[in-house]
């Protein structure tokens, strides 16, 4: 028996020993966030920031043990043997069980991952909804009522079972485009107030005709959103009181809300009759049109619409400053007729005070930014960047056109360091880059030209988002990069293919 003991305490030392000299990764391993997945091509940089050493590439969708995450910043992880930093915009969590998430206000389920996919529908405030897929800094796939899709994640907040509305919380409270009020309008007679966009849903209670209600969307199958009594849910758009009829002056944009960030829902034409809810202080009307609610420019209606005496009349002989595209309609979103080269001479047959002019060429009518046109050719500046940053101003909308399309939009820079860091304002802005790269995002840089001013520079941009943002909803998740001749890049060849695209830029200006 004695010599069984000292076995036994004899294995049990050896245990004991063999424990001790075990690797003390484990507790960090225990203590990890989860194993996420790299949504792209990502470097893992030995510090949390973009001026810190590469340790190694992580390539898309790639499994990685997160040690720390911040959702909007850097997150630590594992990879294979070494320990590092990646954008935490980068890492997807998967979740395999079908977490509950309640949404914090009433939010669009969309088919992608994206401000501009189509609405499979509208979510209500408090709503448990499961979510397949979660990235903390953008979308989440989530699954409601049958239905698969995509939701804001900063619109969604773990457990609840959804009885209840979430108005009370902190959390609903923090979504401004969730609840801002687009305007207020009353009810054209005794209406029922409902719990979703549709005579199937249920009714929170029946609105007295000139009953007051705070408009937060006009949606586009004739529903709108609306907040009254503290309470949200939807009316039906044609429902509202109308103040007087109306025609266009000119063809002009009606749009979700108001003002020109808003999404279009159509062109109108001139001397198009439209029932005015309201004329709002802010210069614009709240108007129905073809059964759906909407906004237009109030200096664009008018009793008697439009002259046609004058449509034809040639008040101006203007020439392209740029390679510009001539449209059917005055919006980046109309049709191309063709290119117009530099220096191309055009009939002005009127100015918009949306910025956009229209003009007859060869015969036919149509629409140019009339920002890209003066009596002569611009002129395109070759600087390097040592100029440029000093010259190209960060916080500010800048005119940009992809010459080898033509195709133009705005870009906003908000840091400088070897380049500028820049962002598309709009979800149409975004739009238009993806144009110019015929619907692809890619790291390969386009020749391009910046307008500052009077003055245009050649330049390039890569069109890959990455990295941090500060846009919401421009349809863009990430940021690009503006280069000028002689940017800094850690990689010598990309540098190369930068001033080359630079160059091809300056080569390509008016002669």
């Amino acid at each position: 028996m004695i010599r069984r003991l000292q076995k036994i305490v004899f294995l049990t030392l050896i245990v004991c020993m063999v424990i001790a000299m075990m690797p003390t990764a484990l507790p960090a391993s225990a203590a990890s966030v989860g194993t996420f997945r790299t949504t792209g091509d990502v470097n893992l940089r030995s510090e949390p920031s973009t001026d810190a050493n590469v340790i190694t590439v992580v390539y898309n969708s790639s499994s990685v043990e997160v040690l720390d995450h911040d959702p909007a910043g850097w997150s630590r992880v594992q990879v294979g043997g070494s320990t590092g930093f990646i954008r935490s915009d980068f890492l997807k969590f998967p979740i395999n069980n079908f977490a509950t998430f309640r949404t914090t206000d009433g939010v669009n389920l969309r088919s992608s991952a994206s401000t501009t996919a189509s609405v499979l529908t509208t979510v209500l405030t408090g709503t448990s909804v499961e979510v397949l897929e979660h990235n903390p800094a953008g979308w989440s796939r989530v699954r409601h009522d049958g239905s698969t899709g995509f939701i804001r994640s900063d619109f969604l907040t773990r457990g609840g079972n959804g009885s209840t509305a979430a108005s009370s919380s902190p959390a609903a409270s923090t979504s401004a485009s969730g609840g801002a009020v687009i305007a207020t309008l009353k009810t054209a007679s005794a209406v029922n107030f409902r719990t979703g966009p549709s005579t199937d849903d249920g009714i929170i209670r029946l609105l007295d005709a000139g009953t007051s209600v705070e408009i937060l969307e006009n949606r586009a199958d004739g529903w709108s959103r609306v907040r009254q009594g503290g309470n949200e849910g939807f009316i039906k758009s044609d429902l509202f009181q109308v103040s007087a009829t109306l025609r266009t002056t000119s063809a002009v944009n009606f749009r979700t809300g108001p003002s020109t960030d808003f999404r279009i829902i159509r062109l109108l034409d001139p001397n198009t009759s439209v029932d005015v809810i309201e004329q709002q202080s802010n210069g614009w009307s709240n108007v129905r049109h073809n059964g759906d609610t909407g906004f237009i420019r109030s200096d664009f209606l008018s009793a008697s619409g439009s002259s046609s005496s004058s449509s034809q009349t040639v008040i101006a002989t203007l020439r392209t400053t740029t390679g510009v595209n001539f449209r059917t309609g005055p919006s980046k979103d109309h049709s191309r007729i063709e290119l117009l080269a530099v220096n191309t001479a055009v009939d002005i047959l009127e100015n918009l005070s949306s910025g956009w002019s229209r003009v007859r060429h060869n015969g036919r009518t149509g629409y140019i930014a009339s920002e890209f046109l003066g009596t002569g050719a611009r002129t395109i500046e070759l600087i390097n960047w040592s100029t440029a940053k000093d010259i190209v101003p960060t916080g500010v909308d800048l005119r940009v056109v992809d010459v080898r399309t033509g195709i133009s939009f705005r870009l906003r820079g908000f840091a400088k360091s070897g380049h500028m860091d820049v962002e598309p304002p709009t979800a149409d802005d975004t739009n238009a880059i993806l144009r110019s790269r015929n619907g692809v995002w890619a790291w390969a840089p386009r020749p391009v030209w910046v307008t500052v001013g009077e003055r245009t520079f050649a330049a390039s941009l890569n069109g890959m988002p990455h990295d941090v943002s500060t846009i919401r909803d421009n349809g863009m998740n990430g940021h690009l990069c503006l280069h000028f001749n002689n940017t800094v890049t850690n990689s010598k060849t990309y540098q190369r293919d930068l001033n080359n695209a630079v160059q091809e830029a300056y080569n390509a200006r008016p002669q």
